[in-house]
């Protein structure tokens, strides 16, 4: 998705701090709703759930932030718009991890020619047990 860049002041100062929020975190730090409405809390209290919520959903329509729906993971999370990549999820922990990886373009063109489908991409999420799981 093409990020959108918006000039500092066009947003509402509640989503500018949500958005903040997220870019802060960094690349392959993945916030939930909970963690960015704790964070935004903090920061600005008597800020609703429901208006970070809004925020975070009209900022993901906007191209400014990412969010990740990982199958078995118990909500979306949110991060800063960056390279194509997956994620490896935990299945005991919970934990989502980026993966430099990216489906090749033959793939998508596969999928697309047999399903008649026009494929803008493709999302891959790998599930597992992490390190720390896996020494318990």
């Amino acid at each position: 998705m093409a990020v959108t860049t918006l000039p500092e002041g066009s947003l509402p100062k509640n989503y500018r701090l949500i958005y903040d929020i997220v870019q802060t975190s960094g690349l392959g730090r993945h916030l939930t709703m909970s963690d960015v409405f704790a964070r935004a809390a903090e920061q600005r209290p008597g800020i609703g759930y429901s208006t970070v919520y809004r925020g975070l959903v009209r900022l993901r329509q906007l191209g400014m932030i990412s969010e990740i729906v990982v199958p078995g993971a118990d909500s979306a999370t949110y991060e800063p718009v960056g390279p194509n990549h997956a994620h490896v999820r935990c299945v005991a922990c919970g934990s989502i991890e980026d993966v430099g990886y990216t489906l090749p373009s033959r793939v998508l063109k596969s999928v697309a020619d047999e399903t008649g489908f026009a494929i803008d991409s493709g999302d891959v999420t790998f599930a597992g047990r992490c390190a720390s799981c896996r020494a318990e």
